[in-house]
């Protein structure tokens, strides 16, 4: 049986070295490979590359989709996580670490949930996720703790994790207004509005940004750099205009006030009690859709009642179509006309249009099905 893979590499920070280069076009003998990107599809066979290193040689992002159930991402983040020790506990021992470099606080954030003989949607674009994996990683290298709780609830929900003995992360703020990103991050593993709804019960709100403050607290603090590590940025500035330099400015930076920036809170539920949660919030979900499904068309009814003479000219307007589907359409229109109009004094309007429809089209057997299907004639 054939199956599809797709594998993504995208530098962010600068170019792949020529050297470097020539390490990833011997990973796979077919990808497309640029300074960039380095993009392959598979129908059968698979990736053999040294995903790990190739990200340790110039790529920055990473992601592995198989619709047999893979949905792998890496992240390498040249400052290490953000806000420090409270990171670590986002990790897990199976699916979610922080491969560190041999020397320095960078290193490669894993997410590799695993679901036994579960397949993922094929609506997934991983060319897309690829994408958003750029703003993702920019999220992250910003001190935002949302996308690694994400992966954190995407991998503790899966199968080598028991519900009962795993504990979710420190929830972080802003849960309950994901950026695009996070959506994308929450949608490619799977994660459903009611989890993130019910997860987000506990959310601390996003704190005011202050953004006059923080200025303020970064011109004094670039003042008081010493001269030497200055030059040595703007130099690396000038010459590879790499964002790894930002980034390890905004980890000084953030350390120098204090260390932990995103305010977080710790309920301690399990995934088991989470997942109550969830359902919990599916039934509110589905109790509100109905609700505004039931007004909405309430308020249909009576426009229809309040003009039945435009309802009976769209009905001509789709019968002239001669499509099936049209046929249908004319006979729901009818039903809902009979309904909106029961209660006044052009009750049985619908089932005489419908006898009218008949003598008119009397060969049309496909229309008179369908008028016939919904008790439209009166006996």
């Amino acid at each position: 049986m054939s199956e599809y893979q797709y594998i993504g590499f995208l530098a962010i920070d600068g170019p792949v070295s020529e050297k470097n280069l020539e390490y990833m076009r011997k990973q796979s003998s077919r990808a497309e490979i640029t300074e960039w990107s380095f993009r392959n599809t598979y129908q059968y066979g698979d990736f053999r590359g040294d995903a790990l290193e190739m990200l340790r040689r110039g790529y920055d992002v990473h992601l592995h989709y198989a619709d047999y159930g893979i949905t792998k991402l890496m992240i390498r983040l040249p400052s290490g996580l953000p806000n420090g020790k409270l990171s670590q506990k986002y990790l897990l021992e199976y699916g979610l670490k922080f491969i560190r470099d041999a020397s320095g606080l960078g290193g490669i954030l894993s997410i590799d949930p695993f679901y036994d003989g579960h397949s993922v949607s094929d609506l997934i674009d991983p060319e897309e996720m690829l994408s958003f994996l750029k703003l993702l990683r920019a999220e992250l290298l910003d001190g935002d703790l949302r996308p690694l709780y994400l992966a954190h609830l995407a991998v503790a929900q899966d199968s080598n994790h028991g519900p009962d003995e795993t504990y979710e992360a420190p929830v972080p703020a802003g849960l309950k207004s994901l950026t695009q990103a996070q959506q994308a991050l929450a949608d490619f593993f799977g994660l459903s509005r009611p989890l993130i709804e019910a997860s987000a019960i506990e959310s601390p709100p996003l704190p005011d940004s202050s953004r006059d403050k923080t200025l303020a607290q970064e011109e004094d603090w670039i003042r008081q750099l010493p001269k030497n590590l200055k030059d040595t940025w703007l130099l690396s500035i000038l010459r590879t205009g790499s964002a790894s330099v930002r980034s390890e400015m905004l980890s000084q930076f953030r350390c120098s006030q204090g260390g932990v920036v995103w305010p977080t809170n710790n309920p301690s539920r399990t995934m088991h009690q989470l997942q109550e949660l969830e359902e919990q919030a599916a039934r509110k979900i589905e109790e509100k859709a109905a609700a505004t499904a039931a007004r909405l068309r309430q308020e249909r009814l009576a426009q229809m009642a309040s003009d039945p003479a435009k309802v009976l000219r769209d009905i001509e307007l789709i019968v002239a179509e001669r499509t099936t589907d049209g046929y249908r359409r004319v006979a729901a229109l009818l039903c809902d006309l009979r309904e909106a109009v029961a209660a006044t004094d052009q009750a049985g309007l619908a089932e005489a249009q419908a006898l009218r429809l008949k003598k008119k089209y009397p060969t049309r057997r496909s229309l008179l099905k369908e008028l016939s299907s919904a008790r439209l004639f009166s006996k």
